[in-house]
C-alpha cells in the first residue's frame, strides 16, 4: 500500500485502538497524514492504471462509503442531488481531517462532483442536506468557498472511534469500500459499496477517474438467536408478493400522526400497485408509472405521470416497499413476545432505533416503533393485512388500448443542440407531465417549435410532448 494510504489507515487503527481501550500515539491525526505531502485526491504523475486506482481513488471512495452509511436505502446514486452533496460533505471532511484543509472551493465542489457522475448543476447544499449544515462564504473577488461543519464533526466523531474505513481494490477499475461500527467490543456490523470508476480523461484537474456504477451488497444484520426467524426468512415472508399471496391487501397508516392518511398496497389484475394518500393527495406506482391526481389545463382531474421507469424497477421497488421499513438494521434482538406479536429491538449503524411487531404466525410486519434519542417512543406506523382495498377506478384505463406519447427532449452541452426520443405508452386517459417540467429546469410544448403554452391534448389519440431546457 502506498504511503498515503499507510497514513490514513494508521489513523483508523489508532482510533480503533483507542476505541478498545489501547493506547494511541498522541500525534495529531492531520500531522501523520500530511507526512505524504499529496494532498488527497491530486493527480500524480503517474501513468493511470487500474495498479495506482487506489491511491487516485480512496478518497472519492471513502467518502462515498460514508454518503452510503449515512444512507436508510440501497437505491443510491451518487449523482443525485442529496447523495452528490452528502458525499461532498464527507470528501470535505477527509480533507479537513487529513491535510488540514478547512474550506472547499467552488471549482473543487464541481470538480469532486463531476467524478461523481453529476452532469448538471443540482441547486444549492443546504436546500439538500438542511438548513445550517454548510457554510457558504463569499469573498470580496466574488469567489464561494463551503464550510461543511456538520460532516467535519460527524467524521471526527466516529472515524477511528465507532468507525472504521477501508477500501479494497477488485477485478478491472472496481474497489470495495467497507465502513465497520463497533457496537460493543463483541458486536459489530459491516456495510459495504462496490465502485466502478473510468478514467476521466475528458474533465482533466483533480480527479483522475470518475464513478460510472454503484451496487451495495446486501446486508445481513446480526439476529439474536432467541428469535424465532432467521433474517432470509423474515425478509421472504414480508416481500410483498409473498404478503399478497396471503392477504388481499396492506394498509400502511401512521397511529400518531393523521391516521386517516394511508397508503394501499394490493393487485391490480395480476400487477401490483402502490396508492398512497395523504393530506389531500393521491399518489401512486402502477406498471412502469410514478403519478398522482392533478388537475389538467382542461379543469379535469386525471392521472399525471410523472416519471416512466423500467418496468423491473417499479417492481422491484414494489416487492421491496414493507422491507423498506426495517431496512437493513445492523442488529436485531429480541425483545418480547406479547400476544400473537414478536417484538425485536432494531438497531441501526447510526444509532437510530426501532421497536418491530412481527405476526407469530406469518411473519409479516404489523408494527414499527421509532424511537428517539432518549429511547421514548416517537412515531408508531401500523400495518393492517384485513381491510379490503378502496376502489380506483382510474386504474381500469390500464385494462383498455393503450396510446402513444412521443417525447422529444431536447438540451444542451455549450451550443450542441442534443436531442433524444423516446415512445411512452399510458391509458388514453392519463396524462404524461414529467416531475423536471412541474419542479425542474424543462418547459412543455406540444410543438417542436416550442410554440405556445402547453395544453393537455385531451384524451384520446396519442400525441406530442417537446420537453426543453430552453426558456422561452
Amino acid at each position: 500500500m502506498r504511503k498515503q494510504m499507510r497514513s490514513l489507515l494508521c489513523i483508523l487503527l489508532a482510533g480503533v485502538l483507542m476505541a478498545c481501550g489501547v493506547s494511541a500515539a498522541a500525534e495529531p491525526p492531520a500531522e501523520r497524514a500530511v507526512e505524504s505531502g499529496i494532498p488527497i485526491g491530486a493527480v500524480s504523475a503517474v501513468p493511470a492504471t487500474p495498479e495506482n486506482l487506489e491511491e487516485d481513488t480512496w478518497a472519492q471512495a471513502m467518502a462515498v462509503g460514508m454518503m452510503c452509511w449515512n444512507s436508510y436505502t440501497d437505491r443510491i446514486h451518487p449523482w443525485e442531488p442529496y447523495f452528490a452533496w452528502d458525499a461532498t460533505g464527507w470528501y470535505a471532511a477527509l480533507l479537513y481531517r487529513v491535510d488540514g484543509i478547512d474550506l472547499l472551493p467552488q471549482s473543487t465542489v464541481d470538480e469532486f462532483q463531476r467524478s461523481l457522475g453529476v452532469e448538471v448543476p443540482i441547486g444549492e447544499a443546504n436546500g439538500w442536506l438542511g438548513d445550517g449544515a454548510v457554510r457558504l462564504l463569499r469573498s470580496a473577488d466574488g469567489s464561494i468557498n463551503y464550510d461543511f461543519a456538520f460532516h467535519k464533526q460527524r467524521l471526527d466523531e466516529l472515524l477511528g472511534v465507532e468507525l472504521e474505513c477501508s477500501v479494497e481494490a477488485g477485478p478491472g477499475l472496481t474497489e470495495t469500500v467497507t465502513v465497520r461500527q463497533h457496537f460493543d467490543l463483541r458486536t459489530v456490523a459491516d456495510r459495504s459499496c462496490v465502485l466502478t470508476f473510468e478514467e476521466n480523461s475528458g474533465a482533466g484537474g483533480t480527479f483522475r477517474y470518475r464513478i460510472t456504477d454503484l451496487s451495495i451488497p446486501e446486508d445481513v444484520p446480526e439476529v439474536d438467536p432467541k428469535l424465532t426467524f432467521d433474517w432470509e426468512l423474515l425478509t421472504e415472508q414480508n416481500r410483498l408478493s409473498t404478503v399478497l399471496s396471503m392477504y388481499p391487501a396492506v394498509r400502511i397508516c401512521s397511529r400518531t400522526y393523521n391516521p386517516d392518511d394511508a397508503t394501499w398496497l394490493f393487485l391490480h389484475g395480476k400487477d401490483p400497485v402502490m396508492i398512497s394518500e395523504a393530506c389531500g393527495t393521491v399518489t401512486g406506482q402502477f406498471r412502469n408509472c410514478y403519478f398522482d391526481l392533478g388537475q389538467s389545463t382542461d379543469g379535469k382531474v386525471r392521472p399525471q405521470v410523472g416519471s416512466v421507469e423500467e418496468d423491473t424497477a417499479i417492481l422491484q421497488n414494489l416487492e421491496n416497499f414493507i422491507l423498506g421499513y426495517f431496512d437493513r438494521p445492523a442488529v436485531m434482538k429480541l425483545d418480547r413476545i406479547e400476544g400473537d406479536l414478536i417484538w425485536a429491538d432494531a438497531v441501526y449503524g447510526t444509532g437510530y432505533r426501532q421497536k418491530l411487531a412481527f405476526d407469530r404466525g406469518t411473519l409479516v410486519l404489523r408494527e414499527v416503533m421509532s424511537l428517539n434519542d432518549d429511547g421514548e417512543a416517537g412515531n408508531i406506523t401500523v400495518f393492517d393485512y384485513s381491510a379490503a382495498p378502496k376502489t380506483y377506478r382510474f386504474l381500469d384505463s390500464w385494462d383498455r388500448p393503450l396510446r402513444t406519447i412521443e417525447v422529444v427532449r431536447e438540451t444542451y452541452s455549450g451550443s450542441e443542440r442534443q436531442l433524444r426520443r423516446e415512445s411512452i405508452r399510458l391509458p388514453t386517459d392519463w396524462e404524461y407531465l414529467p416531475f423536471e417540467c412541474r419542479w425542474g429546469e424543462f418547459t412543455a410544448y406540444t410543438n417542436e417549435l416550442a410554440i405556445g403554452e402547453y395544453q393537455y391534448p385531451g384524451d384520446g389519440d396519442g400525441y406530442l410532448l417537446f420537453l426543453t431546457t430552453v426558456k422561452g
